[in-house]
Formats: structure tokens, C-alpha cells, sequence
């Protein structure tokens, strides 16, 4: 069997395909069927019996055909196949969704949402981001690890964490790498990174939040300044970006306009951002706070904005600190939307565990991580980012839903 890209080299010869009808058209004599498989179309024509054949056909089915080859100007990719039989191999019995269905119902039904290239394109983007963006780190020395989700204690503070049954035992989902990331630098694996699920039990509905999502998490030793985190991310995220375009440029435009690369990254204290917002205190930006700033940036032109010196008191405990307030952390924004963030990690043993004492933390569970540090941690640092939000916001989506293949929120357990 032919796949639809190899048709155009066979022509003259008969061949065997297969995909799903995108459209048939019955006339007095003959008719037209247009098979589709991802982005590729074929234009099938017969007549006779295979014109009979055709009409048991019904949009969205499944049906193979054979036939010839032969060259048409006006069919998909410049040839066309004049059938000599049409197979149904499967019928479609329903058909759930339309064009104007809401998300909640296209999330219900991935297998017809995702028939539609558009919807199909955003998730192939998201694969091509990704790639590039590995690349581009092993490029640079990184290399890929992969880390437990079974934990014996919260890899955060907070509650927002899903306990499990393990045994007998208490476990929970990790809701980041980050404790995993930052032992592969003490081990002395030097640069490393991980794309992999993280869990977070947040009763969030909004377009940015999910339970389930993917997180792109980079460590790396040796780092003076989160200054030099963040030019590492920004230059990852735009190369990927970039290649994205120049790989998918023209199917991109027609369904994706939005779909630009950032010049570059600049990088905002947070009480400037404050300063611009008219607010101020310790808390972090609201998320409007947020979309009003990205607002104002990109009227300035940029895009990529990174608020450095974070307020001590929104950052856990292993975040090194500047002075009694501020910490060498950073948020990285992009269209006014969070989608990192990142820290130079405190590396040492007495002020990690004063810090941790001083967040009311006991680390309980977490004895393996601090004990470590007592075999010498080098200065490190890295970021923590989310797949789907940096998709979402590059193509222009309304949310992460729509840049998930299989959501997971509050009350969301199916598909």
C-alpha cells in the first residue's frame, strides 16, 4: 500500500490506498471522492461499478481504494487515482461535533476533534517545539533524564498534591522534578534536562491551568547569575521557534496567523513591573496583572519578559536568596501569560536548611534531597516550563485545552 506521498512517483502504475473521506460528489456517471490522511489529500475518480461502490460512502468513514495513477491539474498535488474499486472498511455511525462545538465537547471526543488539521496541527507543533528545543540543549551538552512520579513526600510545599495508595504506604504524584533535577547535579551529570508529566491538584478551571500537564525542566551547574538562565531558555525557546516556521511556515499562516517568533527576551526587576502596574507588596502578579504588563511590553516590542529579583516570600525554601526579600529567581512571561519559572538554587547545606525552617517546613520525607547536599551541591540553577502554554500562546489558542491531546482538570477524568 501507498501512502498519499508516494502516489505522484506512481504514475501510470495502479496502487492501494487507504484514508479517511474527506468529501464525496456523485454524478449522473461518475464520482469524485477525496481521501485525506493527516495533510495529504487524493482525489479518487471512478465510474462503473467503482462509481456504485462510491456511494456507500459517507463523510468521515474509512475506505481503501485501487486503481491508476494518472496526472489532473486540478486534483490535490497535481494527481488523482481513477478507481477500479472502493472498499468501505469502516463506517462512520455518528459524528459528534461541528465547527461551532464548544471545548468541553471537542475534549469529550479526541478522535473526531483531532480529524480536523487545525486541531491536528497544533499538536504536531507542540511535538516539533519540543524536538527542537532537546535538540537545541543537547546542542549545548545537555543530556535527557527521566525521574520518579512516585514520591514518599510533596516535591513542593503547598497542598496542592495528589496522595496515593503505595502498598500500605502514603506516596505522592510529584508535582515537578525539581528535587530529582538538582540530585542529577550533585551526581555531577552536569547539564541535564526532562520533559515528562507533573500533577498538580489545583481546582482551577482557567485556560492555563490543567492537573496533568507537560512540564520541559532544564538544571544545570555553574551558573553565576539567573541572568544566564535566562538567556539559556529565551535562546532555546526562539531557535525552536524559529525552526518551527521555517519548517511549517505556509500550512502555519493559513490556520495560525498569530504564529510569530519573539526577537528577543527582556528582562524587567519585579518591582519595576510593579512600578509600571501601580502596585506593589510582596504577592505575585495577578493573572490579569500579568496580561496587562504583556500588554504593555509588546507595544514596546517584546514578547519574552523576565522579571528578575522574585520576592522572597512566593519562593519555596531551595531558591538562594538576595538579602532578606528578594531571591535570584525569575518568571518568565510570554504574550502576558507565566510560562517558567526558573532560580539559582541555594547550594548550601546550613542556609538550605535555615531556609527550610524559616518556610515552616520539617522536610520530612525529603531526607534524601537534603542529605545530599552533605556531599558538596556545585552553584546550580535551572527553570521548569510548560509545553502546553508556551504551544498555546505561540499559535494564538484561548487555552492549554486546546493545545492538549487529552485534557485533565477538576472533574475530568474522561476520555
Amino acid at each position: 500500500m501507498f501512502t498519499f506521498e508516494e502516489i505522484a512517483l506512481q504514475a501510470g502504475k495502479k496502487v492501494r490506498v487507504e484514508g479517511f473521506v474527506a468529501t464525496t460528489r456523485i454524478q449522473s456517471k461518475m464520482a469524485f471522492v477525496i481521501l485525506q490522511s493527516g495533510a495529504s489529500k487524493v482525489q479518487v475518480v471512478s465510474s462503473g461499478a467503482a462509481r456504485e461502490q462510491a456511494k456507500a460512502l459517507m463523510q468521515h468513514a474509512y475506505a481503501a481504494v485501487e486503481g491508476i495513477v494518472v496526472a489532473s491539474a486540478q486534483a490535490p498535488g497535481g494527481f488523482e487515482i481513477q478507481a477500479e474499486s472502493i472498499e468501505l472498511l469502516s463506517p462512520t455511525i455518528q459524528w459528534p461535533i461541528s465547527a461551532g462545538s464548544e471545548i468541553g465537547t471537542r475534549l469529550a471526543w479526541p478522535v473526531a476533534r483531532f480529524r480536523e488539521r487545525k486541531e491536528a496541527l497544533a499538536l504536531i507543533v507542540q511535538s516539533e517545539i519540543e524536538m527542537e528545543m532537546t535538540s537545541y540543549l543537547r546542542s549545548q551538552g545537555f543530556i535527557g533524564i527521566h525521574s520518579p512520579k512516585l514520591m514518599g513526600a510533596p516535591s513542593e510545599s503547598g497542598s496542592e498534591v495528589f496522595e496515593v495508595k503505595y502498598f500500605g504506604e502514603r506516596a505522592y504524584l510529584a508535582q515537578s522534578p525539581q528535587i530529582y533535577k538538582q540530585i542529577a547535579i550533585m551526581a555531577g551529570l552536569g547539564k541535564i534536562y526532562e520533559v515528562g508529566p507533573v500533577f498538580r491538584a489545583e481546582p482551577s478551571f482557567s485556560s492555563r491551568h490543567a492537573t496533568e500537564f507537560i512540564s520541559f525542566d532544564v538544571e544545570l551547574e555553574g551558573v553565576k547569575s539567573e541572568v544566564e538562565i535566562i538567556q539559556l531558555e529565551c535562546a532555546m525557546i526562539i531557535a525552536a521557534l524559529q525552526q518551527v516556521i521555517t519548517r511549517m511556515g505556509p500550512e502555519l499562516a493559513s490556520h495560525y496567523s498569530k504564529a510569530t517568533v519573539p526577537a528577543a527576551c527582556h528582562i524587567l526587576e519585579f518591582a519595576q513591573a510593579q512600578a509600571l502596574l501601580g502596585v506593589s507588596g510582596d504577592e505575585s502578579l495577578s493573572a490579569e496583572e500579568e496580561r496587562k504588563l504583556g500588554a504593555m511590553m509588546q507595544e514596546q516590542g517584546h514578547e519574552l519578559v523576565a522579571l528578575t529579583r522574585v520576592p522572597w516570600k512566593q519562593r519555596p525554601f531551595y531558591h538562594m536568596r538576595e538579602g532578606e526579600s528578594l531571591t535570584r529567581s525569575f518568571e518568565l512571561l510570554y504574550r502576558g501569560v507565566e510560562i517558567t519559572t526558573g532560580a539559582i538554587r541555594e547550594h548550601r547545606y546550613d542556609v538550605l536548611m535555615a531556609q527550610l525552617a524559616e518556610k515552616g517546613l520539617t522536610g520530612k520525607g525529603l531526607e534524601f534531597y537534603l542529605e545530599s547536599f552533605k556531599l558538596a551541591a556545585p552553584p546550580h540553577g535551572g527553570f521548569g516550563l510548560g509545553l502546553a502554554r508556551l504551544t498555546a500562546l505561540f499559535l494564538g489558542l484561548p487555552g492549554i485545552k486546546e493545545a492538549t491531546f487529552i485534557h485533565r482538570g477538576p472533574g475530568r477524568l474522561s476520555p
